[in-house]
């Protein structure tokens, strides 16, 4: 039987039963252009849906000024242990972090240390939080701050944030280049490289002195133009059975 898979990265295959499904796949799907496949096969790109209608009636809070937002839907990846060291190091008196996601355990006292230190300026929620807590961290936050980017928890999140018109701080790729191109760059805001305690106080002077007028391009996006588009392509593949 053919299947259809999503976002299969080439680097992350080695396995014999990945390399069976792989034969088995008759379309691959992938969220950004910058996504790989296996080689010699093409891939159908359907971009991730905007959820500006999902969480319609959802409590929201309002957006608090200096307030900085670490989310994730499930366990923090590791980058996000130096990015609360740089939010520490940095002089950024007019800030704040707050933390809202699961640590693992193997990260658990490095982040006690650091918010000990900084309780007055870190907060931390160590839960996996439901969509509505999600929902009303990120309308609280000034400014959404997303590591790791490759990551299909960030891509999520930023999309979320975007839904709920607040900007994020990322890392500048190839991906995260055309994503502020397509939405806005004063939505999605670059930095190059890890971020550093220089590039995050640059990015936040930046940010007060021109702060997002209006609300991000998410036209592209269109969740039902979405479903149609993967509908497509699951006929596709299963008419060619």
């Amino acid at each position: 039987m053919r299947t259809v898979t999503a976002d299969v990265d080439r680097d992350s295959r080695g396995s014999r039963a990945e390399a069976i499904l792989d034969r088995a796949t008759s379309t691959y799907i992938t969220h950004s252009a910058h996504r790989t496949v296996p080689q010699g096969r093409e891939a159908t790109l359907i971009p991730h849906g905007h959820l500006r209608f999902r969480f319609l009636g959802y409590p929201r809070g309002v957006a608090e000024s200096g307030r900085l937002l670490f989310v994730t839907p499930d366990s923090f990846h590791s980058a996000y242990e130096a990015a609360m060291k740089v939010f520490a190091y940095a002089d950024l008196p007019a800030h704040t972090l707050r933390i809202v996601g699961k640590i693992p355990s193997r990260l658990a006292s490095s982040f006690a240390r650091t918010i000990s230190v900084n309780s007055k300026t870190i907060t931390l929620l160590d839960d996996t939080v439901s969509d509505a807590a999600r929902v009303e961290e990120i309308s609280r936050a000034a400014l959404v701050i997303v590591e790791a980017p490759e990551t299909d928890e960030s891509m999520s999140t930023m999309l979320l944030a975007l839904s709920l018109d607040r900007p994020v701080l990322v890392e500048d790729t190839p991906f995260t280049r055309d994503l502020a191109a397509e939405v806005g760059d004063s939505w999605v805001r670059l930095h190059p490289g890890r971020l550093t305690a220089v590039e995050l106080e640059k990015a936040l002077a930046s940010f007060t002195k021109s702060p997002p007028t209006g609300t991000p391009d998410l036209d592209a996006r269109d969740p039902d133009t979405v479903s149609q588009q993967f509908t497509a392509v699951y006929r596709s593949a299963a008419a060619s059975r």
